[in-house]
């Protein structure tokens, strides 16, 4: 199929994109590596009146200060995958990145654009989400940051508002008694995620002092676990009771039955993939000790 009909606008800065964005309300869409946009508009899921290409914008560092990680928007994600300091802070963020899609995807899309997608299943926002992560957006009235948890909605929705461009995304750098993991698994490499789950651990000698877990394929925005972060503190990385995590967030989640999975089956996955994701972390922080 072909998309509707729209036109083309090429932004010359992040004024005139807000500008743009800001006239054509509704019916404008920022576009960059168009990975999952495209596909939409192909298929008529997505019909905007007006595309702005914000690909010429200075929206491509990573910045590291000593509280905080900032990635521009149109960051591709095979170029923050290379980034040392990447899997030296967040390895949970880089496992993530190296579940996305295919090689070609991961050399086109960018960051800004899979977190605006949304989609339920996609690694980026989970991954977010787990690292308690910030939206920094612009608009014509100024700048705004938006917490991760706040920013998804729904399937496919966030809070961005009409006219409101995505800049930036912000990870507080954990401290460095820190590890990681994201586990997932689809039915072939590349594919949309059947369910996935992160985990990050902060410990002190060996002890976990806090915990967070994210899973994506239960619900229509990723989650989070609190009752159950709570269980793994005090543990010890040597014995955090993964088997006991597992069954705790596969009791927790209510998710949706499809062609692909059954609700038992993605219950059960969820359960096993919480096990690999913490037992994994806790091995990578014992490596590094």
């Amino acid at each position: 199929m072909r998309p509707a009909s729209f036109e083309y606008h090429k932004a010359v800065d992040i004024e005139d994109a807000v500008r743009l964005l800001a006239e054509f309300g509704e019916e404008g869409r920022p576009i960059a590596g168009g990975q999952s946009l495209v596909p939409m508009m192909n298929l008529r899921l997505a019909r905007p009146g007006h595309l702005v290409d914000i690909n010429a914008l200075p929206m491509t560092d990573i910045e590291f200060d000593d509280r905080t990680m900032r990635i521009g928007a149109l960051v591709r994600h095979e170029e923050y995958g290379r980034d040392p300091r990447i899997g030296k802070h967040f390895p949970a963020l880089l496992d993530a990145v190296h579940w996305i899609g295919h090689p070609t995807i991961r050399r086109h899309g960018s960051i800004g654009g899979s977190l605006s997608h949304a989609d339920p299943t996609a690694e980026l926002p989970a991954a977010a989400i787990l690292y308690d992560a910030s939206m920094v957006v612009r608009s014509l009235g100024g700048e705004r940051r938006i917490a991760a948890v706040d920013f998804f909605e729904s399937a496919y929705v966030t809070t961005l508002e009409p006219g409101e461009l995505l800049v930036a995304v912000e990870f507080p750098i954990p401290p460095r008694s820190s590890a990681g993991s994201f586990m997932e698994i689809g039915e072939r490499v590349g594919d949309f995620a059947i369910a996935s789950v992160g985990a990050h651990l902060e410990f002190e000698q060996a002890t976990i002092t806090r915990a967070a877990l994210v899973c994506c394929g239960a619900d229509l925005v990723a989650i989070r676990a609190p009752e159950i972060e709570a269980f793994l503190v005090g543990k010890t990385l040597d014995a955090p009771q993964a088997v006991e995590v597992g069954r705790r967030f596969a009791a927790m989640v209510d998710p949706s039955g499809d062609h692909i999975a059954s609700a038992d089956y993605k219950r059960a996955l969820i359960g096993e993939l919480t096990r690999r994701a913490v037992e994994a972390a806790c091995a990578r922080a014992i490596e590094s000790k």
